[in-house]
Formats: structure tokens, sequence, C-alpha cells
């Protein structure tokens, strides 16, 4: 998997009916769905997020694993979602439909207070073994 079909897959299973992302709005009053791939920068500030963000690493995390004269390498994919509607209740329903696509997820549900959003971190393991060492 890469985050192309990460984040199609993403947007594909919370954007069914009802769709649970929010809104990003520009400051020129354009909106975007709220889904975002964080590389060397993270969401920009003028933006004003609406309703529940998605936000995902551009790169996976390595996870090596040593054998017998060899080290295969798999790696693990993160996604946040936070809910800025405080009276909102799609992060739950977003949970549901991420651990049913997902059945080997590793989440961390974090409730909102005064100080932070509710938000919830999942860590999706990829299967796909990314690099065997030593190689040809």
């Amino acid at each position: 998997m890469d985050i192309n079909q990460l984040r199609e897959t993403i947007y594909e299973l919370l954007s069914a009916a009802p769709n649970l992302i929010g809104s990003y709005i520009f400051p020129d009053n354009t909106q975007v769905p709220a889904i975002y791939v964080v590389g060397q920068k993270g969401v920009p500030t003028e933006w004003k997020v609406t309703g529940m963000e998605v936000t995902m690493r551009q790169y996976p995390e390595l996870l090596p694993e040593a054998g017998v004269g060899m080290v295969s390498v798999l790696q693990q994919w993160e996604v946040m979602i936070a809910q800025y509607n405080p009276d909102g209740k799609q992060i739950a329903e977003a949970m549901d439909r991420m651990v049913r696509r997902f059945p080997d997820v590793r989440l961390r549900f974090t409730p909102g207070d005064d100080v932070a959003y509710e938000r919830c971190r999942f860590v999706i393991p990829d299967m796909t073994i990314r690099r065997i060492f030593p190689g040809p």
C-alpha cells in the first residue's frame, strides 16, 4: 500500500453515506473535504476546519525484524482523526468504520476537554514486506 491508496481508501470509507468528513475552509471561502496528507508541513494555519478532520503521515513507519541471515522490513501507517464540533458524534462512527475495514488496527482514543478536541490515533499495519536485507 502507498499513501495514495491509503488516502483513497480512507476517503471512500469515511465519506460514504452519511459523510463523516468535515471541511477545510480556505481564506477565499472555498471548501474542500478535511482530509490531509502531512508531509514536511502540517495543515496550513490559515485553513479553518469544521467537523471532523482526517490527517495521515506521508510516509509509513518502518518495522525491521531480524531473521536468520536477513532482516525483513514491514511498515505501518498512522492516521489521526480529530472532531472539531464538540456536539458531533462522527468520531464514534468513524472509529467503527475504521475497525471494520482494518481489523488489525491499533487505536488510541483521547476524549475532548476544555483544552483539546476529541481525537483518535490509528496505527494501520501493512503486511507487505517493504525490503529484505541482505538483498542482491
